[in-house]
């Protein structure tokens, strides 16, 4: 019998109408997967004031009554689900608590924001994206995604490998369809015309040893190229397609801190972020 390749879905609350989009995502991921659920909800301020006839008083909640209303607002009637409301930061949180937990996947909502506010603080699904260890889904849009159709951006390295080893065995749990897309990028041009040939011929022959050496270890695998600015290319192909499922390694290109918080940003449909 396969192994499924998640078995704990860790997804983050915040009572906020987006985040109970991004649970029902997370409670569709673990009915496909077979997988746990695990709610986890940071808690910023545990003081909050009731108001009476005369003043308002402190009302100190502790971190059952914070369950209890998770449980309550999002509906999580089920006795596996396991719920934890803690003081820190959210990516730290959802990170120490995923740990926890055998094959886990992180799922976090990404609505987008002010540039102020990401230049000070940042989102806690970039956060994650950029630093975490551990997979994470990065959830856009406004629906719940049932993965069928997934775009796996691939830079020719070993890293990306990864992304395909997973979604070969998410194929495994539910029929699904997948690409592998590799941008050819245009060496950047040089002043010496023989030189600048030189160096377009040494690229294009190391890239086709990678490419043939790709499609060796995979074989019969859908791959798809084209040339031009990568990002542009890879937010045009992602409407053909559910999900991106991504490696995050590289520290320029595609894969950079930089171009992974664009994708994000540009893209309108979920993408898992791999390591």
């Amino acid at each position: 019998m396969f192994q499924h390749v998640f078995k704990t879905i860790v997804v983050g609350v915040d009572f906020s109408p987006y985040s109970q989009l991004v649970v029902k995502q997370a409670q569709l991921l673990c009915r496909m997967w077979k997988a746990k659920l695990v709610c986890v909800h940071a808690i910023h301020d545990p003081v909050e004031y009731s108001p009476s006839l005369y003043m308002s008083f402190p009302n100190l909640l502790d971190q059952k009554s914070y369950e209890e209303r998770i449980k309550k607002l999002y509906g999580l009637k089920l006795p596996d689900v396991k719920i934890f409301a803690k003081r820190g930061t959210p990516a730290a949180l959802l990170q120490e608590t995923a740990r926890k937990y055998p094959k886990p996947l992180i799922v976090a909502g990404y609505k987008g924001q002010s540039k102020i506010a990401e230049f000070f603080f940042g989102s806690t699904a970039q956060m994650l994206a950029l630093k975490s260890k551990i997979p994470i889904w990065i959830h856009r849009g406004n629906k719940v995604i049932k993965p069928e159709k997934i775009l796996i951006p691939h830079d020719l390295s070993e890293q990306s490998n990864h992304s395909i080893d997973i979604v070969k065995k998410m194929s495994l749990s539910s029929p699904l369809s997948y690409e592998v897309f590799f941008v050819r990028q245009k060496a950047f041009p040089v002043l010496n015309y023989r030189t600048d040939i030189a160096l377009t011929r040494r690229l294009l022959k190391k890239t086709q040893t990678k490419i043939k050496n790709l499609l060796k270890d995979y074989p019969r695998l859908p791959f798809v190229e084209t040339t031009g600015e990568v990002t542009d290319k890879v937010v045009k192909h992602t409407k053909k397609f559910d999900i991106l499922v991504m490696a995050h390694h590289n520290p320029t290109g595609l894969f950079s801190k930089s171009e992974t918080a664009d994708l994000m940003k540009r893209v309108k449909t979920p993408i898992i972020v791999t390591h």
